[in-house]
């Protein structure tokens, strides 16, 4: 389905046909609740490692305000955050958060009804398109959440290709459900095979629900797909909010610690981040 297209004049697009260092996965892993997971690893040119903590999902926030008392435009009348999950160029794809985020946390008019999950999309994919073009790296990108106007959980998947001449950026809607897993990034197919196996040999709905993690935790910790490593970064999106989760790991206890649990974002363990101020760093974790 090809929903918005966006023609570049094509220079040196080179990044198109490379693999994409990454692997994403965007499901519904219950009813309100919306899981992503992707790999933590960021390469460079020769598929050399730059780093094992880089972020892929991001939160994107949406804020609509209204004129106040003041007769300014600072009334809040809404506030949620979706996903933005990526895989390919990390400038560009970082260049597109970082101005998406800021626009759509700026809104502001007369009183109407909040935009839907759709006109955020189609709002992001011309900054998307642009930032390819400039920096000549294309990049595949999931938007996603539960729709403001419809509560319907979806995923946008951007997905750019190439004819004679020009890079055309298409903008793919997904309605999740209990099957679908929406999966980018460097041989996605070898992320859905993997899957296949654990669903059909789930014995219980957990199980079959955690696939897509165990699946990509599995291809990492066997390095099947070279460029694809370091840990798995998950996130949920839920309630108008996007919530980072710490991935729980057994660990061997230093004592005097008697700790067997550590808490892992990004692939760095939080008891070493604890507080900011006087407050503590809370997230929830799972394995």
């Amino acid at each position: 389905m090809r929903d918005i297209c966006a023609v570049i004049d094509l220079v040196e697009l080179t990044e198109l046909g490379r693999p994409k260092m990454t692997l994403v996965a965007v499901w519904r892993h219950a009813p309100g609740r919306i899981h992503a997971i992707a790999d933590t690893r960021i390469s460079g040119t020769g598929q050399s490692v730059l780093t094992d903590h880089g972020p892929k999902i991001l939160p994107l926030t949406m804020v609509c305000r209204i004129p106040g008392p003041s007769h300014f435009i600072d009334k809040e009348i809404f506030r949620a955050e979706f996903g933005f999950a990526y895989a390919g160029s990390t400038l560009s794809a970082l260049s597109t958060h970082a101005l998406a985020n800021v626009l759509c946390s700026n809104l502001g008019g007369l009183p109407a009804p909040v935009p839907s999950l759709d006109q955020v999309a189609y709002a992001i994919g011309p900054i998307a398109y642009r930032y390819m073009k400039e920096i000549e790296s294309p990049f595949r990108a999931i938007i996603f959440g539960h729709c403001p106007q419809t509560q319907q959980a979806l995923a946008f998947e951007f997905q750019p290709r190439t004819e004679p001449g020009n890079l055309i950026l298409d903008i793919k809607k997904h309605a999740l459900d209990d099957s679908t897993v929406v999966v980018l990034g460097t041989k996605p197919e070898t992320l859905r095979e993997r899957i296949a196996e654990v669903r059909a040999n789930a014995s219980h709905p957990i199980v079959y629900a955690d696939a897509p993690m165990i699946a990509l935790k599995g291809l990492i910790a066997e390095s099947v797909i070279p460029g694809v490593g370091g840990s798995v970064q998950q996130a949920w999106a839920h309630s108008g909010r996007l919530e980072i989760i710490a991935t729980a790991e057994a660990i061997v206890p230093v004592p005097p610690s008697t700790t067997n649990m550590g808490l892992y974002v990004l692939g760095f363990e939080m008891s070493e981040i604890q507080t900011i101020g006087q407050y503590h760093i809370v997230l929830s974790g799972r394995m």
